[in-house]
Order: structure tokens, then sequence, then C-alpha cells
């Protein structure tokens, strides 16, 4: 039996010279300091993007706050901006009704034509109420979604029946 060789000595092909496995050895491990700094920055624009995902939850968080607060005020405001339109409203009635009752000395008469008016106005706001709610909604989107979704494509008529799909 021969003696075994020590295993400290690294193990060499035969006919390979020891510049060759040295430099085997040296790009072995600038691969293995490249790769060490590769995980290195992963991680750093994992932590990034970690800290740019929570900026932007708080850049999220304030501006719903502050969309919350603007609404209110514009609801407020709009609140204020109906009591002055009913005001105004209310002073003009006033005025044409003290007018017409000058002119005609008859109650019935300016009541009958104030009633016709106030009715007039209330009329078109329905209608105009009625105009503004069928614009409103998402028919357009929900039937593309419908399309895209849940029912099956037609075919289209004007294709060639011979093309293969």
């Amino acid at each position: 039996m021969q003696p075994s060789e020590s295993s400290e000595a690294p193990a060499q092909r035969p006919g390979q010279p020891e510049s060759t496995q040295a430099a085997l050895t040296k790009s072995a491990e600038q691969a293995l300091d490249q790769l060490a700094e590769i995980v290195a920055l992963g991680n750093s624009v994992k932590q990034a993007y970690a800290s740019q995902l929570k900026l932007t939850g708080q850049i999220a968080t304030a501006e719903w706050q502050l969309t919350g607060r603007s609404l209110t005020i514009a609801a407020a405001l709009v609140v204020c901006f109906g009591a002055g339109m009913i005001l105004l409203w209310g002073s003009v009635l006033l005025l044409l009704g003290y007018l017409l009752f000058q002119l005609s000395s008859s109650v019935v008469i300016t009541a009958t034509a104030l009633l016709l008016l106030q009715f007039a106005l209330l009329l078109w706001c329905w209608r105009s109420l009625a105009y503004v709610l069928a614009q409103a909604g998402f028919s357009n989107t929900l039937r593309q979604l419908q399309l895209l979704l849940f029912r099956p494509q037609k075919e289209d008529t004007n294709a060639d029946p011979t093309a293969t799909h």
C-alpha cells in the first residue's frame, strides 16, 4: 500500500503549473468578493425600497387627512352658498310680490304669479338634477370591464373566415 498524501496541499491536476492554480484561486476569491458586494447592494436596495414604501404610506396618510379636511370645508361652503342662494331667491320673490301687489292690488294674482314662478324654478332644478345625475357614474367603465372579464368577445363579422386563429 502507498502512503496517503497530506490533505493540506491543494489538489493539482497533472500538468497544471502552480501559477495557473494561484490565478484560479485569486479569481475565485474575486468572484466571491463580487458576489458579497452584490448581496450587500441587494440588501441596500431592499432597505431603500422599504423606506420609500414607508414614506409613500406616510404621504398617502397625510394626503388623505388633507383631502378629508378640504372636503369638510367644501361641504360647509356649499351649505353656506346654498343658504345664500335661498335668501337671494326669497328676496327676489319678496320684491316681485311687492311689485305685483302694487300693480294689481290683488293678493290672489300676486300669490298665483309667485307660485308659478317658484314652480318653474323647481321644475328647471329637477330637470337639471336629472341630467347631471344621468351623467354621473361609471356605466361605460363597467361595460368595458364586463366585456373584458365576463363575456366572450364576439367575432368580427368582417374578418376572413379562412384565417386561422
